[in-house]
């Protein structure tokens, strides 16, 4: 991962924000100066070994640090590890996404996690132990205390429902079961010897062994490199694989079937597992197990949860749901959104099984859920049942300008229309309502009782059809009844329409019909752009010399003969996506950066107001309690808080999009 200037200032300033000013003093000077040991940090940072020990300790508790002894002099080298650093930020995202999908308990067993950072099993469960424990001190106390009290019993039940402790998690056989599910979703991960190393530490130690097991003359031939990159690439899978070692244990013992077996017995009526049947069922745990936040499984849920809302902006919620559902079926044994060049050189089907069935996604859909919703019925004379229905193995590939021409030119509207026109019996009445659609096509939206004549798993293909027919291609039918979906592609078309919302802000509408004419034709000569453009030159070379400043477009220049003459050149335009896709990035980065920077400010203005809000007869009730002025001080800093928490967000989403998805 690249640290760029802002990058290294924010994940900075987020360690002095979270951990304090010693850590993150520690952790610029190595992002400043690269890999480091404990004398050039002392010089680096003029702190003491004692200090920078306390601080190195809090790095490598929250995984901020990676760490290799060297085998010669037995001195330790440290480096900072910036990605982790930045997915602080994602805290909140990452709690709310646990709520919504695990449930409160394992909510709360996730923030203990984050708060803590790498922790033993044994420890957590102390932890949890020892605040059931004190919960139940506090219940019993404030029992006694209302007994002895002749009180109405109504009052008495309101009076001890106050003072009642809420605990999320009740029992230490619930933590168990919580930790065995998030374990099970890959979203906790097992601290093994080699998670502190870099990946290039790793990779060279793998190349090493192999390079002395099988190749200790050295690899010799074409076939046999491509052999050693095999190999090495398995060597790295092997180490990958031991962070799921704990996984591996739950998968034999038959948790997941267990649980399922919970769920769709005749014990509970609303389909609802019991607590104490979901927590016999799994087996204790390791006290000595040490497990931390697997941030990668999380972007993966992320993914999809951003994947989903796109759905829903671009086609509806119905439909939106069962490519929610679909895509949470799909991305279970997914563990990462991108795959490593090196680790995955020889993997075909590397990100599972690649494919969801019909029948999956329809056992998995909630019955409560009427699928006739958002479904349009248009006329059979305007369905190609045929091209509905079609079937592609393979995922698409990006093809040449030359190609595409060539394609274009041999399908033809009137080839389509006659296509789409063969089957002219059976057309619907008139007497239905019908609107106009976008490309001419009637369409009518029928009741939904005479829709529900439909069976589900009709319904459930309409809107599968749907999401892969759609112009992002939410979807691939790749079989009869197996769906799956192109990340790459669909990611690619994601980040293109952020980067074109940006364009069309800066520049306009008519930078952003420029961009989009650049990235069709590839390449155009600045004399051939006004005609394609339809627009004046003056006109042109303005708004283009405008996107060339912000970074969207750019120029080359190519001389006609051996003599660079500038007056005998060409001058091809030309976008590329990626080169203004970092800049975008950096700026993100940059903004994020000034947006802390101003909360920090805010917080120093009303330093007294923040300190007396902190006072234990203060807290929770701020209204009451403070003073108008120094209240509305409050309530002013909270809704500046919000909004700068929300521009940080939103433009994390950014971030997620270009950089991790």
């Amino acid at each position: 991962m690249s640290v760029t200037k802002y990058l290294a200032e924010l994940c900075s300033l987020l360690i002095d924000d979270l951990y304090g000013e010693l850590p993150s003093r520690i952790f610029a000077a190595l992002l400043l100066r690269g890999r480091s040991s404990l004398p050039e940090l002392c010089h680096y940072t003029s702190m003491s070994p004692r200090q920078l020990r306390h601080g190195l300790a809090v790095l490598h508790q929250h995984n901020l640090l990676f760490y290799q002894v060297d085998s010669y002099s037995e001195v330790a080298m440290y480096e900072a590890n910036a990605e982790h650093a930045y997915n602080l930020i994602r805290a909140g995202k990452i709690l709310e996404m646990i709520d919504t999908s695990f449930g409160a308990p394992a909510k709360d067993v996730m923030q203990s996690l984050l708060l803590s950072g790498q922790t033993r099993i044994g420890d957590l469960v102390a932890a949890y132990q020892d605040k059931i424990e004190r919960a139940n001190k506090a219940a019993k106390a404030v029992k006694d205390e209302t007994s002895e009290w002749d009180e109405p019993s109504g009052t008495t039940e309101t009076h001890h429902a106050e003072k009642r402790p809420d605990l999320v998690v009740k029992s230490t056989n619930q933590l168990n079961a919580v930790i065995c599910r998030l374990v099970e979703a890959e979203l906790l991960d097992v601290v093994h010897s080699k998670s502190f190393q870099t990946p290039f530490d790793i990779y060279k130690a793998v190349e090493k062994e192999v390079m002395d097991t099988h190749f200790p003359g050295g690899p010799r031939g074409g076939k046999a490199k491509v052999e050693l990159q095999q190999k090495i690439a398995e060597g790295l899978r092997k180490v990958r694989d031991e962070s799921k070692s704990l996984k591996r244990k739950l998968d034999q013992n038959g948790t997941q079937a267990k649980r399922r077996k919970l769920l769709f017995s005749g014990g509970s009526s609303n389909g609802v597992k019991d607590e104490h049947e979901e927590a016999d069922s799994d087996p204790v745990l390791d006290s000595k197990q040490v497990i931390r936040i697997n941030y990668e499984k999380c972007l993966v849920d992320l993914r999809n949860r951003r994947l989903v809302q796109f759905a829903t902006d671009t086609i509806g919620p119905i439909t939106a749901y069962v490519y929610g559902v679909f895509l949470g079926l799909l991305t279970k044994r997914v563990s990462r959104c991108r795959l490593d060049p090196k680790i995955d050189i020889s993997e075909d089907d590397s990100q599972g099984r690649g494919y969801v069935t019909t029948d999956e996604i329809l056992d998995s859909l909630k019955t409560s859920v009427d699928l006739s919703l958002g479904l349009g019925k248009a006329q059979r004379t305007e369905i190609s049942s045929k091209a509905a229905e079609k079937i592609l193995e393979d995922p698409p590939k990006k093809r040449k300008f030359i190609e595409e021409a060539e394609v274009d030119g041999n399908a033809s509207s009137d080839e389509s229309d006659d296509e789409g026109g063969s089957d002219t019996e059976h057309s619907d009445s008139d007497h239905d309502h019908k609107g106009p659609a976008t490309n001419g096509t009637k369409v009518k939206f029928a009741d939904s009782a005479k829709e529900q004549r439909l069976d589900r798993p009709a319904l459930l293909r309409q809107h599968l059809l749907l999401l892969a027919e759609s112009t992002q291609r939410f979807v691939r039918h790749c079989g009869h009844n197996d769906w799956t979906v192109d990340f790459v592609p669909l990611m690619q078309t994601m980040r293109e329409s952020e980067l074109d919302v940006v364009i069309e802000r800066t520049s306009g509408r008519e930078g952003l019909r420029l961009v989009r004419i650049l990235r069709s034709k590839g390449k155009l000569d600045e004399k051939a752009l006004p005609n394609v453009a339809l627009m004046r030159k003056a006109e042109i070379q303005q708004k283009m010399l405008e996107m060339q400043t912000a970074g969207f477009v750019d120029i080359q220049e190519v001389p006609r003969d051996n003599k660079a003459d500038v007056k005998k050149s060409f001058f091809l335009w030309f976008c590329d996506s990626d080169k203004a896709l970092r800049r975008m990035l950096d700026n993100s980065y940059k903004t994020m950066l000034r947006c802390i920077q101003v909360l920090e400010v805010l917080r120093q203005k009303d330093k007294d107001v923040l300190m007396l809000t902190k006072r234990s007869d203060v807290r929770g009730k701020e209204k009451d309690v403070m003073e108008k002025v120094y209240y509305d001080r409050y309530s002013r800093f909270l809704a500046n808080e919000k909004k700068l928490f929300a521009q940080i967000m939103r433009i994390d989403d950014l971030v997620s999009l270009i950089r991790d998805y």
